[in-house]
């Protein structure tokens, strides 16, 4: 019980803080930054990432540093990205890849903008291994997440 008291406490005194500093800061200097998420991301990883989005549209192609096996990527450890994101100055965003052998990964997040003028892609993702028989299907799925830092933006890849 004395446990469960300290984190209410912890929890509380935290959100006090934060009213305490969202009131000290004038509206005007409370702006929402713009995040754009067209051009090329890195992971944690070394993972690469090239967006470009049109509208609501994300299309571009990731260049994976890891692999679940050894060539489960294709030749080139890259695919073709096709995704959706949300309208508005820090979008959330959804994008898929079918990789050469058949597996497919999704991730979703959203891209915030962080100050001093950079830009991070807050993300999880699951990986859907193709497996050839149903017995298989146990351990065909893995999750887990990802944080791209913006690199720069390009031209549509």
């Amino acid at each position: 019980m004395k446990s469960l008291a300290a984190v209410l406490y912890v929890l509380s005194l935290g959100t006090y803080q934060i009213i305490i500093v969202q009131a000290l800061i004038p509206d005007s200097e409370r702006k929402v930054l713009d995040c754009n998420v067209t051009g090329e991301w890195h992971s944690e990883l070394g993972s690469q990432l090239h967006l470009s989005a049109v509208g609501p549209e994300v299309r571009g192609v990731y260049r994976t540093a890891v692999e679940s096996t050894r060539g489960a990527a294709g030749p080139n450890r890259e695919a073709k990205v096709v995704g959706v994101m949300s309208d508005g100055p820090q979008p959330t965003v959804a994008f898929s890849v079918l990789w050469a052998k058949g597996s497919c990964t999704t991730w979703v997040g959203q891209c915030f903008a962080v100050p001093g003028g950079g830009q991070v892609l807050n993300t999880l993702w699951m990986l859907r291994s193709a497996v050839t028989s149903f017995t298989d299907n146990w351990d065909s799925t893995r999750l887990g997440e990802d944080r791209f830092i913006f690199v720069r933006g390009v031209e549509s890849p």
